[in-house]
């Protein structure tokens, strides 16, 4: 029997990953949560919220200075015919106009590079913590399938109810190592309380000095390293009327009727380990909607489960014996993959729009609109493929994060939209009172009913 017992057990809590303090709050989020799926959503909108001022001063910006470029028009493209193919010159032109009309570069570079930082970390976060969870997956199993076989009392080999250990021999060996020192080892051979197993416990420490067995006995030994093998005592399993052992024994001899008494006693007890595993993988699954692991792909060539590289082999196979299913139906559909590229062009669209006279007017020959189009198909071509290569959580992230963002420019725009309006219809009062006298605007002032005073 593979010795889950003394090796699986002792897998730390941070195996394979450590969380960084966004993978903490991710983490936190989706406790309060209670859904894998909602946590994320959840995540995503907290996240837009804290970068909402940032968000609504670039965007804010964006649309004043695509306003100011509409109102110099007429100006850029007569400089445009003029400066075709000087666009050196044109430049020089352009920013004069820039500077009279209060235009602000800061507030056309600052979204760009606020949204490449934001989605860097994000994106190192999220990949973080689905390696995280994935092999977390494994640990809480290994965790499962050693209690399911301990059940009855091995796994709490050390004390019994009483807080005594019980009946063993013990022995106490002392030998030197390739550096001088001695590494001294304390063995306790005992029964579990139930008698279904022998259990062999084992203890180093390393000392400067050769002990004798009556020194290491005196020894604290609290801190030193240790393992134990439980071998499966095959007449106390075979005869148990325990009704959890006796099912364990009938599957075990139904998958193989020609083995061995002794076999067939540790199978029973690795079928009681594996069902345990399989059921806290069914507990703790990260299933959300169609997708069956939120931490993999939308895709059908992933598996729920599938076998990480920090994983032996011989742990995957027996960790995942009754999940067979999983290991071979697809993981998802692609649906989110493409309701995340959807989102993306539609919010792209949608920026593309509100800067059109940005980008038909930055360069003499108009190349800045071309580049525009290109950008537009591009974009969310890239992030298409990113939510193929990273998790379901990460297209969940990008569809809300795309969402909100479409209707924050919408929103932003609306209002930036109404208060230039409001703007340059004062400007055309102030000029309309200076070019009109006084009395042409109020012909009725300094009369009194038809006479004048």
């Amino acid at each position: 029997m593979l010795n889950f017992l003394a090796t699986v057990s002792q897998i730390p809590a941070d195996f394979g990953e450590k969380l960084n303090w966004i993978g903490v709050v991710i983490q936190w989020i989706i406790g309060i949560a209670g859904n894998v799926g909602l946590g994320i959503v959840l995540f995503t909108l907290v996240l837009k919220l804290i970068t909402l001022p940032l968000d609504i001063y670039s965007k804010s910006s964006m649309r004043k200075n695509s306003l100011k470029m509409e109102k110099m028009r007429p100006q850029l493209e007569k400089l445009q015919k003029q400066y075709q193919n000087d666009q050196q010159a044109y430049n020089a032109k352009m920013m004069e106009m820039y500077k009279k009309n209060g235009y602000s570069f800061l507030g056309a570079c600052l979204p760009m590079i606020v949204t490449l930082v934001i989605f860097i970390v994000v994106l190192n976060a999220f990949s973080s913590y689905s390696r995280y969870t994935n092999l977390d997956i494994y640990r809480e199993m290994a965790r499962a399938y050693n209690a399911g076989m301990v059940q009855y009392g091995p796994e709490n080999y050390k004390t019994n109810e009483n807080g005594e250990r019980g009946e063993g021999v013990v022995t106490y060996t002392c030998t030197q190592n390739k550096d001088g020192k001695f590494d001294c080892v304390r063995t306790e051979f005992f029964d579990d309380e139930t008698g279904l197993f022998s259990v062999t416990a084992t203890q180093m420490i390393v000392t400067d000095a050769e002990q004798s067995a009556e020194q290491m006995a005196a020894l604290d030994w609290s801190g030193a390293q240790s393992s134990a093998v439980y071998s499966v005592k095959t007449e106390k399993v075979l005869s148990s009327t325990d009704e959890k052992i006796v099912a364990a024994v009938a599957a075990a001899r139904e998958e193989d009727g020609q083995q061995s008494d002794e076999n067939l006693a540790a199978n029973a007890i690795r079928t009681i380990g594996r069902q345990a595993a399989a059921d806290r993988y069914h507990e703790n699954n990260a299933r959300f909607l169609w997708v069956k692991n939120i931490w993999y792909p939308d895709t059908s060539y992933k598996h729920p489960v599938t076998k990480e590289s920090e994983i032996s082999e011989n742990y995957y196979t027996e960790l995942t014996h009754y999940l067979s299913a999983e290991k071979s139906q697809a993981n998802g559909y692609y649906i989110l993959i493409v309701i995340s590229i959807g989102t993306m062009f539609l919010s792209q669209f949608i920026i593309s729009k509100s800067q059109k006279a940005q980008n038909e007017l930055q360069t003499a020959d108009g190349r800045g609109q071309k580049t525009q189009k290109v950008m537009l198909i591009v974009m969310p071509i890239i992030f298409g493929i990113f939510s193929f290569f990273y998790s379901a959580a990460f297209s969940i992230y990008m569809i809300v994060s795309n969402i909100f963002s479409i209707l924050s420019t919408l929103s932003i725009n609306f209002f930036i939209d109404r208060k230039f309006a409001k703007i340059e219809e004062q400007e055309i009062r102030e000029k309309y009172n200076k070019r009109i006298p006084q009395s042409a605007r109020n012909p009725q002032k300094g009369t009194n009913g038809g006479k004048t005073k």
